[in-house]
C-alpha cells in the first residue's frame, strides 16, 4: 500500500513540475540556474518513470526482504522528492505573492499621476531561481536515484510505462441503500433472546446483572448490541440508557467513568477527580433502573472491573450489556449466562450477500453468478462482515471472469490468524481502485472504535493530493464519492443511526486491515509509550487514551524529520456523535527546537486538546495545508500564519478565540475556514480576497478601517455550506450590501443574518467597535435586508435582531423552491412575512415579534390554494402583543404535525381550521387562551405554566395518547374521564403547586404510563384500582398520595415497575413537611411562584427528567417539550 501512496505523490508532483518548469524558463535562465532547472525536469522524468515500478510491487503483494527493501527505498526518494518540488513551488508562490503586492502599490501610485490611463499593462512572466540550498538536493536524489539504479540490474524502468488500474477507475455509486440501510439478516432470534434475559425475573430479582454476548470479530456483536439497545421494550423498561465504547488497549476505569457520564447525560465531561466522578454517576443512577452497553470489552481485570462498579452502586436496577470477544473476560465479569453469538446459516449467509452484490440489480443477475457467488459465500464462514466485504466489492461487477476469480483465489488459503486480517477482506481491498487504496490506508492512524467526521476526512485526503487524479470536479466532490465508495464496500459505517449526522467508524477487524495494508510510513502510537525516537515514520497520530497521561510532551529526539501528518487523538473522551463538542485537559507542548523538524508537515492537527498558544514558529511550516485547532484553548493566531500560502483548510471552531490574525488574507489557497458560529470574533478586512474560499461559516462586520466590511462577500463565489453574517447594524452603505451580490452564491445551503451590534470581545486586539454601539435604524436595515436577496437554492434562512418594520419584497416568495427551514428572532415588525407561498417550508420557528398583535391574511400571503403546503413543525414563542390568529384557510397547512405557542401572555383566539394533520400541540404561558379549537386528530398535549383550568377541564379529544400538565402554577382542579379521553396512556402532571385534586383518574381505561410529581397540596385520588393496562407508576414529592401509592401497588393485578420504595420517599417527606415551618414548606415544594419575575425554582429539575418520563407509550410521547 505505501507503494501506491507513493505512486500517487509521485503522480501528482510530476504534474505540478511540469507546470513550473517549462523549457521557455529553462532557456531564457543563466547557466547555473539552466542546470538547476533541468535537474528539476530531469527529476519528474525520474518521477514518473519509477511511478510503474512502485504501482506493480505493489499489485504482486511482494513478500521478500529485498523486493521490500528496493519498495522502500523507492518510497523514501518519492517523499523527498516531492519535499523539494513542494519547497520550489512555495518560493514560486512567495515571489509572485510580494510581486502581487508591489505591483498593487506601483499601480496606485501610477493611477495618482495619470489618471487617464485606463489599462494597466500586462505583468512580465515571473522567474523565480531555484535557491542554492534546494537546487543541491535535487541533485542528491538524482545522483542518489542513480545509485539506486545502478545496484539494481533487474529494475526495469520504462519512461512509458503508466499506471493502468488507475486509468480505469470509474466511481459508481450504487442508487441502493448505504451498508447501514440493509437490513440484519439472520439477528432476529438473538435480539429476542437478549431482551428476554435483560427483562427476566431473575435479572429483576438481582441489584446489579452483567450479560456478554461473545463471539468472534465480524460477527455483527455490536449490531446485535444496537438492536437490543434501540429496542422499545427496553426503553420502555429501563429509566436510563447509556452506551460506552471500551478501547481495547487498556480498561481504564476513570475514562471510562467520563464516558458514562456523558452518555447518561449526553453533555461533556472533563472531571479528572475519581471521587467527583463516582459523586456524579452516583447521582444520576440513584434509585434508577439504568441500562449500560460497554461496547468491545478488551483486557479487564477483575480488581478494576470491580472498581468500576463500584461507580455504579445506588441505582434501583442495573444492567450491563458487554460486547467481548474473550469468552474468558465474560467468565470473570458476567453474573449471567453469556450469550455465544453463533455464525449466520448457509442460507442467511447467501441472502446477505445477494443484498450486498446486487442491490436492486435485476433478478436474473443473481442466476447468473449464484454458482461462484455461493462459492464465495461458502469461504466466508458465515462472518457477516466479510460477506459484506466481499459482496460489496462485486456489486455491479459484470465480468464472469472477475466472479470466477475471486471465487478461486488464492487469498481464500491464507490463515485469518496473520495479523489478524481476513482473507474476505484482505480481497476486498485487493478490487478496490488504487485511488480509493490510498485514501482508506489513512484510517490506520485513528485508534480501534475512534468516531470521526466525514468532511475531516475529506478535507485531510485533499491536503495530502490524494483527490486530484483522473477526475474532473471539485476536490472536495471527488472525496465525498471515494467516501461513499467506501460506506458501499463496508470499509466505513455509520457511528450513528441519524444521517444527519455525518460520523463515522470502522471495524475492528476493518481497522486490522488498514493497519496491515499501511506499511512502515504509518504510525499510531499511544503518548504513555512515547518516551524515546520512534523510527522513521511519515504520518504520525498520537493517541491520548489514559486518564494518567494528559502531557503530550514532543522533544525534538522523539520526532524525526521528514513526518508528513502529525496528529493528536483525544481518544479519552470520543463518544457517540450526539456533538461533535467535549472539552480536554490534555496539554500539548511543543518547544521551539521541535517545530525544525516539521517543515515537511503537510498537515497539523491539535484537535480537542487544550492547546491555549501558538508559538510563531508554525509561520516555519511552508509546505502545511491543513491546520486544525478545532476545541482547543487558543485565543490568537500568530501573524506568522500569514506566511503559509500552500495553507488549503484552517479549522478554528473554538469559542476561546477572540480574533483572526490580520495576514489571514494573504493565504490565496485557502479553501476551507471553519469558525465557531456563537463566540464574539473580530474580522480583519480582506477576507474577500481569498476566492478560493468554500467553507466560511461565520462572517462578522465590524467598524473602522482594521475590521471587514459585508462588500468584501462579493468575491468570495465558491462559498458553499453554511454562511453567518453578524454586525449587520454596522453596514453604513446600502451600496455595500448589495455589492455582497448574495444572490450570487448558488451554493449555498444555509444563511444566518444577524443585525447584532457585532462588538468585539474584550481582550481583542483591535477593538475599534467597543466604544461605538450602533443604533437601530428602522428605515435604514429594510434597505440593507433588500439587498441581500439569496439565491432561489437556499434551503434554511435565519434573520435575528431585525429591527425594520417590514420585511423586503422577496421574503417569502414562491420561487425559494429549495427554501426548507426559517427561523426570525428578535423581529420589530407588526406582521408577519407572508410565508404560504413557499412550496417546501417544512419548519418555520418565530420567537420575540416584538409588534405583532394579529396574524391574518398577510401571513398566509396571496395563495389561493393551500397556504403552507408542506410545513410541517411551526412554533410562536414569546410574542407578547399577539392577541389573535384567524383567516386560516380550511385547507392550509395540510402537513401540519406540530404546533408549539409559548410565551404569548395575551393570546386570546386560535383558529378553528387547524389543520386535522395536527398531532402534537404544546401550549406555555398562555394564560389568557381560555379554548382550544377541535383538533381530530391529536394525540399528544402538552400544557405548560401559566394555562387557563378551563382548556383543562373542556378537553375533548378522542384519539388523545399523552397529556402533560407541566409547572402550572393555577391549577386546582383536574377533571378527567375515559369517554372524552378513551386512548389516553400517557399522564404526566409535574410541579403543579396549588393542584388539590384530580377526579376521574380511575376511568382511564389505556393509561399505561402515570408520573405525578411535586404536587405537595395534592389530595388522594379515589381508592378504586387503575387501569389493568398500566405498566409504571411513579410519584415524587407529593407526601399526602403516599397511603393510596400503597394501596395501588397492593393491587395485584396492577404489574408495576416502581417498588415500595416509593411509598416510603412519600412517607419521609411527608413527615419532614409536617415538621417545617410555613415557609420552609412553600419552598420545597416549590410554592414561592408569587413573583412573576422570578424564575421556577423546580425548572431546572423538570427539564432533566423530561427526557426519562416519555420513553414509553404513543410515538410521539418522545419527542421532547422543550
Amino acid at each position: 500500500m505505501a507503494g501506491l501512496l507513493a505512486s500517487g505523490i509521485i503522480k501528482w508532483t510530476a504534474n505540478k513540475l511540469s507546470s513550473l518548469v517549462s523549457p521557455q524558463i529553462v532557456s531564457s535562465s543563466s547557466d547555473e540556474q539552466s542546470a538547476s532547472f533541468r535537474d528539476l525536469r530531469d527529476l519528474q522524468r525520474t518521477m514518473a518513470r519509477i511511478q510503474r515500478t512502485l504501482d506493480a510491487m505493489d499489485e504482486h503483494n511482494i513478500r521478500d526482504e529485498a523486493e521490500r527493501l528496493r519498495l522502500w527505498e523507492l518510497q523514501q526518494f518519492a517523499y523527498d522528492a516531492q519535499d523539494a518540488i513542494d519547497e520550489y513551488r512555495y518560493e514560486l508562490l512567495r515571489r509572485r505573492m510580494e510581486d502581487q503586492s508591489n505591483q498593487r502599490q506601483s499601480s496606485r501610485s501610477r493611477k495618482r499621476k495619470r489618471k487617464g490611463d485606463k489599462k494597466e499593462p500586462e505583468p512580465s512572466p515571473i522567474k523565480v531561481p531555484v535557491p542554492d540550498d534546494l537546487a543541491a538536493r535535487v541533485r542528491k536524489i538524482l545522483e542518489r536515484f542513480n545509485e539506486i539504479t545502478k545496484a539494481w540490474d533487474d529494475l526495469r524502468l520504462d519512461e512509458s510505462d503508466a499506471p493502468i488500474r488507475e486509468e480505469a477507475y470509474d466511481i459508481k455509486i450504487s442508487t441502493a441503500p448505504h451498508v447501514g440501510d440493509f437490513d440484519i439478516v439472520g439477528r432476529e432470534e438473538d435480539k429476542e433472546n437478549i431482551i428476554e434475559i435483560l427483562l427476566s425475573n431473575e435479572a429483576a430479582q438481582a441489584n446489579m446483572s452483567v450479560v456478554s454476548i461473545v463471539g468472534m470479530g465480524g460477527l455483527g456483536k455490536t449490531t446485535l448490541a444496537q438492536m437490543v439497545y434501540n429496542d422499545e421494550r427496553i426503553s420502555r423498561y429501563f429509566q436510563l440508557k447509556g452506551w460506552v465504547d471500551v478501547s481495547e488497549d487498556h480498561f481504564d476505569v476513570k475514562a471510562i467513568a467520563r464516558k458514562i457520564i456523558m452518555s447518561f447525560t449526553r453533555n461533556p465531561c472533563d472531571i479528572e477527580d475519581m471521587g467527583n466522578l463516582q459523586n456524579m454517576i452516583t447521582a444520576q443512577v440513584q434509585d434508577m433502573k439504568f441500562f449500560l452497553v460497554l461496547d468491545n470489552v478488551w483486557n479487564v481485570k477483575k480488581e478494576i472491573w470491580d472498581a468500576l462498579l463500584s461507580l455504579l452502586v445506588g441505582a434501583q436496577l442495573g444492567m450491563i450489556l458487554l460486547t467481548t470477544r474473550d469468552e474468558t473476560i465474560s467468565k470473570m465479569i458476567g453474573t449471567m449466562p453469556s450469550y455465544d453469538l453463533s455464525f449466520l446459516t448457509s442460507e442467511e449467509s447467501w441472502q446477505l450477500f445477494k443484498q450486498m452484490a446486487f442491490g436492486f440489480i435485476d433478478q436474473h443477475m443473481d442466476q447468473q453468478f449464484e454458482g461462484f457467488g455461493r462459492k464465495i459465500v461458502g469461504k466466508c464462514g458465515g462472518l457477516p462482515l466479510a460477506i459484506k466485504a466481499i459482496g460489496s466489492s462485486l456489486r455491479g461487477e459484470t465480468n464472469e471472469e472477475t466472479w470466477k476469480d475471486v471465487s478461486e483465489s488464492d487469498q481464500w488459503g491464507l490463515p485469518a490468524e496473520e495479523d489478524r486480517v481476513l482473507p474476505a477482506l484482505k480481497l476486498s481491498y485487493d478490487r478496490m481502485p488504487v485511488q480509493l487504496k490510498r485514501c482508506f490506508v489513512f484510517l490506520s492512524l485513528l485508534p480501534k472504535g475512534y468516531y470521526f467526521w466525514k468532511e475531516d476526512m475529506i478535507n485531510l485526503w485533499m491536503c495530502l493530493g490524494l483527490l486530484k487524479q483522473y477526475c474532473t470536479g471539485r476536490h472536495e466532490n471527488i472525496g465525498r464519492m471515494y467516501f461513499d465508495d467506501l460506506i458501499q464496500r463496508a470499509m466505513i459505517q455509520r457511528a450513528e443511526s441519524d444521517e444527519k449526522l455525518e460520523c463515522f467508524v470502522t471495524h475492528d477487524l476493518i481497522h486490522d486491515l488498514a493497519h496491515f495494508v499501511s506499511g512502515g510510513d504509518f504510525l499510531r502510537i499511544n503518548t504513555q509509550y512515547l518516551h524515546e525516537t520512534i523510527g522513521n515514520f511519515r504520518y504520525l497520530s498520537l493517541v491520548v487514551s489514559s486518564s494518567d497521561h494528559t502531557d503530550v510532551a514532543l522533544n525534538s529526539v522523539m520526532i524525526p524529520g521528514g513526518i508528513r501528518i502529525l496528529k493528536v487523538v483525544n481518544a479519552r473522551d470520543n463518544r457517540r456523535c450526539s456533538s461533535k463538542l467535549f472539552s480536554s485537559s490534555i496539554n500539548v507542548k511543543i518547544p521551539t527546537e521541535t517545530w525544525q523538524n516539521l517543515k515537511q508537515l503537510r498537515a497539523l492537527d491539535f484537535s480537542h486538546t487544550a492547546l491555549a498558544q501558538v508559538p510563531d514558529s508554525i509561520g516555519e511550516l511552508k509546505l502545511l495545508r491543513y491546520l486544525s485547532f478545532f476545541q482547543t484553548r487558543i485565543i490568537t493566531i500568530p501573524e506568522s500564519i500569514s506566511d503559509l500560502y500552500n495553507l488549503r483548510v484552517l479549522d478554528a471552531r473554538t469559542d476561546s478565540l477572540r480574533e483572526l490574525p490580520q495576514g489571514i488574507k494573504k493565504l490565496v489557497n485557502l479553501r476551507h475556514l471553519n469558525l465557531d458560529l456563537w463566540s464574539p470574533l473580530c474580522m480583519p478586512c480582506g477576507i474577500g480576497g481569498l476566492k478560493r474560499l468554500q467553507t466560511l461559516p461565520r462572517f462578522s462586520i465590524g467598524s473602522g478601517g482594521w475590521h471587514s466590511n459585508v462588500a468584501e462577500l462579493h468575491h468570495l463565489v465558491n462559498i458553499h455550506g453554511e454562511l453567518c453574517i453578524t454586525g449587520l447594524r454596522r453596514v453604513i452603505n446600502v451600496d455595500d450590501a448589495q455589492t455582497a451580490n448574495l444572490v450570487s452564491k448558488n451554493q449555498l445551503q444555509i444563511l444566518r443574518l444577524d443585525w447584532s451590534d457585532g462588538v468585539c470581545p474584550n481582550n481583542c486586539s483591535h477593538p475599534s467597535s467597543q466604544n461605538d454601539v450602533a443604533t437601530p435604524d428602522p428605515e435604514h436595515e429594510e434597505e440593507i435586508f433588500e439587498s441581500l436577496w439569496p439565491h432561489k437554492n437556499i434551503e434554511e434562512l435565519e434573520v435575528v435582531n431585525y429591527s425594520g418594520y417590514k420585511y423586503p419584497s422577496w421574503f417569502g416568495a414562491s420561487t425559494f423552491m429549495q427554501l426548507a427551514k426559517i427561523i426570525l428572532c428578535q423581529q420589530s415588525c407588526k406582521f408577519l412575512p407572508p410565508l404560504g407561498e413557499l412550496p417546501s417550508l417544512c419548519i418555520l420557528s418565530m420567537e420575540c415579534m416584538t409588534g405583532v398583535e394579529h396574524v391574518r391574511q398577510e401571513f398566509r400571503g396571496n395563495i389561493t390554494t393551500k397556504a403552507f403546503p408542506a410545513l410541517e413543525e411551526l412554533e410562536f414563542q414569546e410574542i407578547l402583543k399577539w392577541v389573535e390568529w384567524s383567516q386560516v384557510g380550511q385547507d392550509d397547512f395540510p402537513s401540519l404535525r406540530l404546533l408549539k405557542i409559548k410565551d404569548s401572555h395575551e393570546l386570546r383566539y386560535l383558529p378553528q381550521e387547524l389543520s386535522s394533520s395536527l398531532t402534537k400541540l404544546v401550549i406555555k404561558d398562555c394564560s389568557k387562551l381560555a379554548s382550544l379549537p377541535a383538533i381530530p386528530n391529536l394525540t399528544t398535549l402538552v400544557l405548560k405554566s401559566k394555562i387557563n383550568e378551563q382548556i383543562l377541564n373542556d378537553l375533548h379529544f378522542p384519539h388523545l395518547r399523552s397529556l402533560k400538565v407541566l409547572l402550572s402554577r393555577s391549577i386546582e382542579h383536574l377533571l378527567l374521564d375515559n369517554q372524552n379521553h378513551p386512548l389516553l396512556e400517557v399522564l404526566v402532571i409535574s410541579v403543579c403547586p396549588r393542584l388539590h385534586s384530580i377526579m376521574g383518574l380511575s376511568s382511564l381505561g389505556s393509561l399505561k404510563f402515570l408520573k405525578i410529581h411535586r404536587c405537595p397540596y395534592l389530595q388522594q385520588p379515589s381508592d378504586k384500582p387503575l387501569s389493568t393496562q398500566l405498566q409504571r407508576l411513579t410519584i415524587t414529592k407529593c407526601p399526602l398520595l403516599a397511603d393510596w401509592l400503597e394501596v395501588q401497588i397492593s393491587h395485584q393485578q396492577c404489574q408495576l415497575h416502581e417498588s415500595k420504595d416509593a411509598w416510603y420517599e412519600e412517607q419521609q417527606a411527608l413527615d419532614e413537611l409536617n415538621d417545617a415551618s410555613e415557609d420552609e414548606q412553600r419552598e420545597e415544594f416549590g410554592l414561592l411562584y408569587e413573583d412573576e419575575n422570578g424564575e421556577d425554582s423546580d425548572e431546572q429539575d423538570h427539564e432533566q427528567s423530561e427526557d426519562e418520563e416519555i420513553q414509553y407509550g404513543s410515538d410521539d410521547s418522545s419527542e421532547e417539550d422543550e
